[in-house]
This record gives structure tokens, C-alpha cells and sequence, in this order.
């Protein structure tokens, strides 16, 4: 999906799951504004971080369609979602029990239960795609997104009935750390590709993982169309992001290679920005953010800055050669430009010269 559906999708799956979460809790634990005990409240926050999390963990691999890599995903999401809200709410327990309930600072203290719930969960779902970058991303906009979550959490809940109060805070708070940890994401992104041509033209990959395979895998982030064979491999080529931040892409030796600007690559092949990638009927995109905030000059389709020509061998024994120059001509044997004449007509050419008698 393209980045701004990725962000899209991150709330609204994160509020749908905070509401279903709030659904379960409501028959089972709160049964309609029960008395909110130490173990009710860490209960509902490990009911709550496991749905928001299984819910965020299956949007970022909706890209891939294998339905066991979308299991073992969602289950990272409910383990971690779940330990991060259950420590939460024990921490929100904590929280009330130590604090004046005059204190005019109490609602932003409580918050931070549900800021640790946040963190959690963005950080589960870095941890499922192996991604250091993608920790830290998650990190910052769990915790963003649980702070403002858990900011808005009292003043929405008492705003209506108990029941319609509490169904929007949970919204709420499902919509902020889902909406933040997506767009910490996409802002944070220092390279990504773009499908261009091939199966459904838009769809965008963050590059947050050090060696990002491509091909037409179920099991790959980014799966493409291909025949077998004579199209494109299931793990045609990779892209590896070095330790000083650059990007290359290596073929995978497929049989039919990869193209980048038109041009086949042997070995490693430096990405810049703007540069194309073919792999068979599919064409890429690669952008990339340089660290200074500036994009880096595209190099355009196919035009490669042309090299200089080579010399010829020079002869045994001799000295090289050097390259020809064009040939003296004395300039009494050029013709003078003949005079303009009015009217713009050319003079008559002078008569010939008389034979000797």
C-alpha cells in the first residue's frame, strides 16, 4: 500500500481495535461501570495493548499475503501489546495510589500508563520484522501516541454515559497510537520503494531492514508478478543498506538479471535517488532522504554520464599514441569567402586563364 494509506490504515485498524478489545471488556470485566480494582485495570490494559497490537502488527504485512507470516505476526502483536498494557495499567495503579487525587497534574501523571501500553506495542512491531529502525520508530510514536491517547482518556469518558464515554476513549486511544506509530514511520523513512509498473502500480516499502529481498515470494514484504523462470525468481534480487547509510542492490543470479536505469548490473550496483529498478515486467522506484534533510540528484532513465574513449594499444615498442587531431591545412590553400555583392546575387566566376602561344 502507498504511505498515506499505511498511515490511514494504522488508525483506523488501531480505533476498530481498541473498540472490539473495549467490547470484550465491557461482558466479561467492566459488566457496565463495575468498581475499577488493581486487577481489573491491569486486565483491561492487557486486553486492549493485545488487540491494538495484533491489529497494527497485520497492517504493516498486509503487503504479504502468506497466512502464516500473518499469524506468527499478529501473535507478536497480542504478546507484546499484552505485557506492555498489563504493565501499564499496573502502573497507572501505581500511579493513583501514590497521587494526591486533587493534584491538578493527575490526568497528565495517568497518562503514562497508557504511554508505556504505547511503547510496547511499537516496539513489538519493529521486533517481529527483525528491524532496528523500525524499534525505534515504533518506540517514539507509541509513546506519543499513548501520551496523547491517555491525555484525551479521562475528559472522553466522563463527557457522555459511562458506557458511550468509555466505547470513545478506547476509540481514541486505539486511533492516537496507532495514527502516530505510522506516521513516526513514514517521517522517519530514509529510503523507500515505489511499484511503478507490474502488480498494483502505488504500493510503497519503507527499506527499514539492512538486506530487503524482492521477488515474487509470498513470503517477501513486497511481493511482485512473475512467471518462473522467465520472468522473475521468487528471490530475484536484494537491496543492502550499508553501515554509513548508503544503499546497493545486488541480482540474486537470476537468469534474466536486473536492470537499474536500463542498464544490467554485475555485482553490486550503488542506488541513488530517482534511480529505476526492472525486474522483468515490474519497474521500482528507489527514493532516497539524504541525512542533511536534501534529496539527492536523480540520475536520469538510461543516461549514465558517458565515459571518456579509450585510447588505442599503443604499438610494441613504441609510445602510446595520442588521441588524432585534425590535419594542419595552410591557409592560403582555403578559398576566400567571395564578396557580397548587392541584390544578394553571386558574382560570375572570373574567366580562365589564356594558353601561352
Amino acid at each position: 500500500m502507498s504511505l498515506s494509506r499505511f498511515v490511514y490504515y494504522s488508525a483506523i485498524i488501531g480505533g476498530w481495535a481498541a473498540l472490539a478489545a473495549w467490547a470484550v471488556l465491557e461482558a466479561v470485566l467492566l459488566r457496565g461501570g463495575s468498581e475499577f480494582g488493581a486487577g481489573v485495570v491491569t486486565a483491561t490494559g492487557a486486553v486492549v495493548g493485545a488487540a491494538i497490537g495484533a491489529g497494527l502488527n497485520l497492517v504493516s504485512g498486509m503487503a504479504n499475503a502468506q497466512w502464516r507470516r500473518q499469524i506468527r505476526r499478529a501473535a507478536a502483536g497480542v504478546l507484546g501489546g499484552g505485557i506492555g498494557g498489563a504493565l501499564g495499567g499496573l502502573a497507572g495503579q501505581a500511579i493513583v495510589f501514590l497521587t494526591d487525587p486533587s493534584d491538578a497534574n493527575l490526568p497528565f501523571v495517568l497518562a503514562l500508563g497508557w504511554v508505556v501500553m504505547g511503547a510496547a506495542i511499537g516496539v513489538a512491531e519493529g521486533s517481529c520484522d527483525r528491524s532496528i529502525t523500525k524499534v525505534r520508530n515504533g518506540l517514539l510514536g507509541g509513546t506519543f501516541g499513548g501520551l496523547l491517547g491517555g491525555l484525551l482518556f479521562a475528559p472522553v469518558s466522563h463527557a457522555g454515559s459511562d458506557l458511550s464515554g468509555r466505547a470513545l476513549a478506547f476509540t481514541i486511544l486505539g486511533i492516537s497510537i496507532g495514527a502516530l506509530i505510522g506516521l513516526t514511520h513514514v517521517a522517519l523513512r530514509q529510503a523507500w520503494l515505489t511499484v511503478l509498473e507490474g502488480f498494483r502500480p502505488g504500493r510503497q516499502l519503507i527499506l527499514g531492514q539492512t538486506v530487503t529481498m524482492l521477488g515474487r515470494g509470498d513470503h517477501l514484504p513486497l511481493p511482485l508478478l512473475g512467471i518462473a523462470g522467465r520472468d522473475i525468481e521468487a528471490e530475484h534480487a536484494r537491496i543492502v543498506r550499508t553501515s554509513d547509510g548508503r544503499f546497493a542492490i545486488e541480482d540474486n543470479h537470476s537468469q534474466i538479471g536486473t536492470l537499474v536505469n536500463g542498464k544490467p548490473i554485475h555485482g553490486a550496483a550503488a542506488l541513488v535517488d530517482g534511480d529505476l529498478i526492472r525486474l522483468g515486467s515490474n519497474i521500482l522506484r528507489f527514493s532516497l532522504r539524504s541525512g542533511r534533510g536534501e534529496r539527492a540528484v536523480a540520475s536520469p532513465v538510461g543516461a549514465k554520464p558517458p565515459a571518456a574513449m579509450p585510447l588505442p594499444p599503443p604499438p610494441p615498442g613504441g609510445k602510446p599514441q595520442s588521441p588524432p587531431s585534425a590535419p594542419n591545412v595552410p591557409t592560403s590553400a582555403i578559398p576566400a569567402k567571395p564578396p557580397s555583392q548587392s541584390g544578394g546575387r553571386i558574382p560570375p566566376p572570373p574567366p580562365p586563364p589564356r594558353r601561352p602561344v
